[in-house]
């Protein structure tokens, strides 16, 4: 028996050990459950299906060929398909980042936040490398686009972020592209303070309710607080079904039931191209949070070990695919050591494949 929870307890360090190196945040122990059903949860009606062969396809083609978890796809807010964990809480991994900037165009058109507003001008620093002078010249907008020209350690950094990371002043902010964590993180902390809400809370109260999101729950945003810099990671579980809805406000222009949720003109500025982006296929471009593939006109979320969103607002079709990273810190570092990512050409597929179902 002993020797059983030795080896147990050899492999879950192992497992931290390996999730370190792949770069997952490992400081804070996700408490996430699937939790009780929303009281405002709805009921999404039956999309029109022109041809339900590609939908049979899809359900074949999931299991067979890819490693998702769960799968949904939504077209004109309605449901079109639905396979596997769909309403089981998933890290989002980095669609926390389009989720947020979802979060910003609201808090924008409310008068919190104006996107030519400096650090320097919000009191923003970091005790443990502090800012110089043209790092504070950063402006919200420079965030958004990951142009802040801030290169020092972050929360939830991986491996290749931190390797592929600007010398630290070798560009002013607003000039130079680098997916940077230090951004992302920052722009969580500048919301909250803000607004004077979690982002869990905000979340809920302006997005889950108004499109009836069946589970999501503010304690589903959960943080990371490392010792290396002031400012911590928000980290965010999310269902697919639930991810679905908040794509379909960006498919249908910020629109659900006839209610603007999120302004028209956010969801325009916030998925223009603002950055080319080289060696990702199929992303050319960055917007504010937003991944863009304008060779087939849409845009996606994307996220660590297989957590996408495809966001086609000309079809107005949004689908999700979602592998299961785990709840706790043992099995996210588990997944790290021994799991497979989901790909994004799967996903491509199911989206063609929704494409023909509904045309």
């Amino acid at each position: 028996m002993k020797a059983k929870l030795a080896r147990i307890a050899k492999i879950g360090v192992l497992a931290i050990g390996l999730s370190v190196v792949a770069g997952i945040a490992v400081t804070s122990v996700p408490v996430v459950s699937p939790g009780e059903r929303n009281a405002f949860a709805a009921v999404l009606p039956p999309a029109i299906i022109k041809d339900s062969k590609p939908i049979q396809q899809a359900y074949a083609y999931l299991p067979q060929q890819t490693r998702f978890d769960a799968f949904v796809a939504l077209q004109d807010g309605k449901q079109l398909a639905q396979w596997g964990e769909a309403d089981l809480p998933i890290n989002t991994h980095s669609v926390r980042k389009s989720l947020l900037s979802g979060l910003y165009g609201i808090a924008i058109a409310r008068g919190y936040i104006r996107l030519d507003q400096t650090l320097g001008e919000l009191g923003i620093d970091d005790k443990v490398k502090p800012l110089t002078a043209m790092e504070k010249s950063a402006t919200i907008r420079d965030l958004l686009m990951s142009r802040s020209g801030i290169y020092i350690e972050a929360a939830g950094e991986a491996k290749g972020m931190k390797d592929g990371r600007p010398r630290r002043g070798s560009h002013r902010p607003g000039e130079f592209f680098y997916y940077n964590n230090w951004d992302f993180n920052v722009l969580g902390v500048i919301f909250e303070r803000r607004t004077g809400l979690s982002i869990g809370k905000a979340f809920y109260e302006w997005i889950a309710k108004p499109t009836g999101m069946t589970t999501f729950k503010p304690d589903q945003v959960i943080y990371d607080q490392p010792s290396y810099t002031e400012h911590r990671q928000f980290v965010i579980f999310m269902t697919a079904a639930d991810l679905a809805r908040f794509g379909m406000l960006y498919a249908n222009n910020g629109v659900w039931n006839g209610h603007q949720v999120i302004p028209e003109s956010w969801v325009r500025e916030s998925t223009q191209a603002y950055s080319d982006v080289h060696d990702m296929p199929p992303f050319d471009a960055y917007g504010y949070l937003w991944w863009l593939d304008r060779r087939n006109d849409v845009v996606w979320a994307d996220g660590w070990g297989g957590q996408f969103m495809v966001v086609d607002a000309k079809h107005r079709l949004v689908v999700v695919a979602r592998r299961d990273t785990g709840r706790s810190l043992l099995q996210m570092g588990l997944f790290a050591a021994f799991g497979k990512d989901g790909w994004r050409s799967h996903l491509q597929k199911l989206h063609d494949m929704m494409i023909l179902a509904t045309e």
